[in-house]
């Protein structure tokens, strides 16, 4: 194991720890909360979590790539004064939109024939404020490669909301969306504790904003949120076409197939937790060889990680549904070859995605990401009403193959990714090295 280690470096192996995370708790979701609640209920909660969503791609989407990216430069006083005027920018951006959203969520419950939404939605600047020291902690730390402190600030909110859940569920109360959404602002409190545990020794926190920083935060941070806000209606507008031409059942559907397939595509994206920082740093030094390489090195990382799996659900739908959630959901077979099929292409995208982050180009993402908007919402339009959930499905795999082929291409235009002879040996070599591991 210690010769695991040393090859493959200590925060890649966090990385891939801090992914098991994700997905211990999509198996906690599937194994034990979609078994356990009413569908009604499961898309209940599948639309607190989208509003939730929203919130952080209004704020994080303005804030968070930014800290991360300058977080990675600067040290000291200088990252006292970062950190401050991006938590208090953060705070506000918040907090106003989850209030907002509450004010209208008669109108939502209406919009999308969820009478019982209304007083879920009360619960949302709650759930938003137990999110904050955790999410400011995540992308400071992985902006100084702090991967491990990472993994553990994930893990004791998932231990803490693993043990409520299983007593809950033992217990027989585990039947309302209300019940997981205070469960999981429990573990967040947890996790804040840990947070802040962390940050003490990297950072000061000061009431201070200092203008500099808030103009490079909004200047960066103006394709941050473009590309956060087309992320969430990239990846959302599925889950809120299917509540408003259908119902929170069918909802719960498609939900359960999107459930399985994003528990296990967390293992692809451990290797994009340390992209961003590793290419700021190189490309700061000239050295485009050396984000060639790690852009390589993440895809096929990624790609071997996730195959075996996605293959294995492309052949055996049914039975992994039936596994999961004992026939509750084994209608959704079908969409959850789409998922699967989507899964393989992903990593494009969210490789690319940190690489143009890193070279400071986030327009490309924000080219890409709406590039996918487009495609995607202009499908689902048509698609849902057509042939049903299945039809988000199709439509998500298109979009994101459109965006994953973008951002590729203008992450080439500027760092030139074409392959040298040297590297084939090199992406050779890792290949074979995954693969005895796998």
């Amino acid at each position: 194991m210690k010769k695991f280690v040393q090859q493959l470096g200590e925060n890649k192996v966090y990385a891939l720890l801090n992914k098991i995370v994700p997905t211990l708790n999509g198996l906690l979701t599937v194994f034990v909360i979609i078994r356990t609640i009413p569908k009604e209920e499961f898309g209940l909660l599948t639309l607190i979590n989208t509003f939730e969503f929203f919130v952080f791609a209004f704020s994080g989407g303005l804030i968070f790539q930014g800290l991360q990216k300058y977080a990675a430069e600067v040290t000291g006083n200088i990252l006292d004064e970062l950190v401050s005027t991006a938590v208090l920018f953060y705070f506000v951006l918040s907090l106003i939109p989850s209030l907002v959203i509450v004010l209208i969520s008669p109108w939502l419950a209406q919009l999308l024939h969820a009478e019982t939404l209304l007083h879920l939605l009360k619960w949302l600047p709650f759930l938003v404020i137990s999110f904050w020291v955790r999410r400011l902690a995540y992308y400071i730390l992985l902006a100084k490669e702090k991967v491990k402190e990472v993994f553990v600030i994930d893990l004791v909110p998932f231990i803490i909301k693993a043990l409520i859940i299983l007593i809950l569920w033992r217990l027989g109360y585990l039947d309302k969306a209300k019940v997981v959404v205070l469960v999981i602002i429990t573990a967040n409190i947890g996790s804040t504790l840990v947070s802040i545990f962390y940050l003490r020794k990297i950072v000061k926190f000061r009431l201070i904003i200092n203008m500099d920083w808030v103009t490079k935060l909004i200047q960066f941070g103006k394709y941050s949120l473009g590309t956060t806000i087309g992320h969430f209606i990239h990846t959302r507008t599925d889950t809120l076409m299917i509540a408003y031409f259908y119902n929170p059942i069918a909802l719960a559907m498609y939900s359960a197939a999107k459930g399985i397939a994003d528990f296990f595509r967390q293992f692809a994206q451990a290797a994009n937790m340390i992209v961003l920082p590793r290419t700021s740093s190189l490309f700061a030094k000239n050295d485009k060889k050396g984000v060639r390489s790690i852009f390589y090195k993440g895809i096929i990382y990624s790609f071997i990680l996730i195959t075996p799996i996605a293959l294995t659900i492309l052949l055996i739908p049914h039975f992994i549904l039936d596994v999961a959630y004992h026939g509750k959901y084994s209608e959704s077979a079908n969409i959850l070859r789409m998922f699967a099929l989507s899964s393989l292409i992903s990593p494009l995208g969210t490789i690319g995605s940190s690489i143009s982050g890193g070279i400071g180009k986030p327009n490309y993402t924000f080219i890409a990401i709406w590039t996918s908007v487009v495609v995607n919402v202009g499908l689902n339009l048509f698609l849902i009403p057509k042939f049903g959930p299945i039809g988000a499905a199709y439509g998500t795999f298109v979009a994101m193959f459109v965006g994953g082929t973008i951002i590729t291409f203008l992450n080439h235009r500027k760092v030139n990714l074409s392959i040298t002879e040297e590297e084939k040996i090199i992406v050779r070599n890792l290949i074979s090295r995954f693969s005895r591991r796998i």
